[in-house]
């Protein structure tokens, strides 16, 4: 029994790899409360599918709304918004670590294959970005199986790759601007290469698969907000060199410090060792994607770096490899360790994980998940407060018109429920003459969920019932209700 259970892991590597994946990305994924833009993208699903916002809603922010309508879907068919959003960013990372596993099996061998895997599971940014509701899981994965199907181009010459390739990319594009670095890139290898056919068939399917988005009025109109994240050509022409410098520095250092310095360190070897054994097209792939967001950024940070460093794994495993085996097992290990210590830190105990990255780096992202208002803590008693409510009588759950925490994330859990019905509560969207009135009664029992208690000049009409703190109390989300009219 023994021996054909060991057999069918030897026969079966990547099933075997999938089944481990699944369980370091789905074992307490909601432990980490919900993230602020979580809560818009999950708020965003639902309008674009069960609204008459459209299914191009997410647009008038500029963002494209492939996955938003994937998100959609899937809080539509299954309970716990939070649960499934995220559950699409585990499923994302599946096709990374297949891309990531074909891709080194193509290049190097089955034991490379193996060990980067290995690696991809293990390494702590990957782990926290493939459970988190956010773009960068699924742009990881366009940008792993766009590099395959250029690598499949360039091999064969067949010309459904480069079809393949195009829609990839484009899907990509859909999900999120920033694979426009995946489509450039890709382009100018072929090009380099002389494989003008593919680079034309693989741009214009590319053009076809983003048609949908390309026709929108509201995509062109909002396109221009995208310099929130980009320079602009004037500005890439007046060569910010201190900015650049900066995105350089971080891009450093969020490699160091989220893939584990080990790891790395070799990495940057494994590079070195792949482009001296001429073996060019990865390393090109992955440095282009490097260059181009630090001069094109205009503020980088983890989330927007991450998708552009998971081929790190490969060239690890490479460099590790490339030790005699009495070596090359020792430093495996070394390299793992710190990876797998801090991933079940992540895990089983977000705070502490936040806490312990935020004493070496400043990009630990401790004030967005733990301590600022972005952060999701306080979020869950809220839901299970009003939850409580809502048992015996309807109620209405009122926000400021804004998007993120808690504001989102009141729509986000409560969209499509029977008993609690989030709304706007804004002198932006309410009569100005309310203000004339000295109190408010309401038939159904009214909620205000207010961020740091900002009611938006509303104050006077309600009462705080409950308060719940973030980590370390520096911010706070207060419940109120209608203060009784005498």
């Amino acid at each position: 029994m023994k021996k054909s259970f060991t057999k069918f892991i030897r026969n079966h590597s990547l099933v075997t790899l999938s089944v481990i994946y699944l369980i370091t990305r789905l074992v307490n994924l909601t432990r980490l409360p919900i993230f602020n833009d979580e809560a818009i993208y999950l708020d965003w699903g639902w309008k674009s599918l069960h609204t008459n916002a459209g299914l191009f809603y997410s647009l008038y922010d500029a963002k494209p709304p492939f996955l938003i309508w994937i998100f959609g879907i899937f809080e539509s068919l299954f309970g716990s918004p939070l649960f499934v959003g995220r559950f699409v960013s585990v499923l994302a990372g599946l096709l990374t670590l297949i891309g990531i596993y074909k891709v080194a099996r193509n290049l190097e061998s089955e034991k490379t294959a193996l060990l980067s895997s290995a690696l991809y599971i293990t390494v702590p940014l990957f782990v926290f970005f493939d459970r988190q509701a956010l773009m960068e899981s699924a742009i990881t994965a366009a940008g792993v199986w766009g590099f395959y199907l250029l690598l499949q181009t360039t091999q064969t010459k067949k010309t459904i790759y480069p079809i393949y390739l195009g829609i990839i990319i484009g899907v990509g594009i859909f999900i999120k601007l920033q694979a426009l670095v995946f489509l450039v890139s890709i382009i100018l290898i072929l090009i380099y290469k002389k494989l003008f056919k593919p680079a034309v068939l693989a741009f214009i399917t590319a053009l076809v698969t983003l048609s949908p988005l390309l026709i929108q009025g509201t995509f062109w109109a909002s396109f221009s907000s995208n310099n929130r994240f980009m320079l602009s050509i004037p500005e890439i022409f007046s060569f910010p060199f201190a900015l650049w410098i900066k995105n350089f520095s971080t891009t450093v250092a969020v490699s160091f410090f989220h893939l584990t310095p080990f790891i790395f360190l070799m990495a940057i070897y494994g590079i070195y060792l792949s482009l001296k054994s001429k073996k060019g097209l990865l390393p090109v792939y992955f440095l282009l994607g490097i260059v181009f967001i630090i001069f094109l950024g205009r503020s980088l940070s983890v989330r927007y770096v991450t998708s552009f460093l998971v081929f790190a794994s490969i060239f690890c495993s490479y460099a590790i490899l490339s030790f005699k085996k009495i070596i090359s097992i020792p430093i495996g290990s070394i390299a793992a360790l710190p990876a797998l210590i801090i991933t079940a830190l992540l895990i089983f105990s977000p705070l502490i994980y936040f806490n312990v990255l935020d004493k070496v780096t400043t990009f630990s992202q401790k004030p967005d998940y733990v301590t600022g208002w972005t952060s999701g803590y306080g979020i869950p008693e809220t839901v299970d407060f009003l939850s409580n409510q809502s048992k015996a009588n309807p109620i209405v759950v009122g926000v400021r018109l804004d998007a993120g925490n808690p504001e989102s994330a009141m729509f986000a859990y409560f969209n499509g429920s029977d008993n609690v019905f989030p709304k706007y509560l804004d002198l932006r969207v309410l009569d100005p003459s309310i203000m004339k009135s000295k109190c408010l009664n309401s038939p159904i029992p009214v909620y205000f969920v207010a961020r740091d208690g900002i009611l938006n000049g509303l104050d006077k009409f309600f009462q705080e019932v409950a308060r719940f703190e973030k980590p370390e109390r520096e911010h706070f989300i207060s419940i109120l209700t209608l203060t009784k009219c005498n």
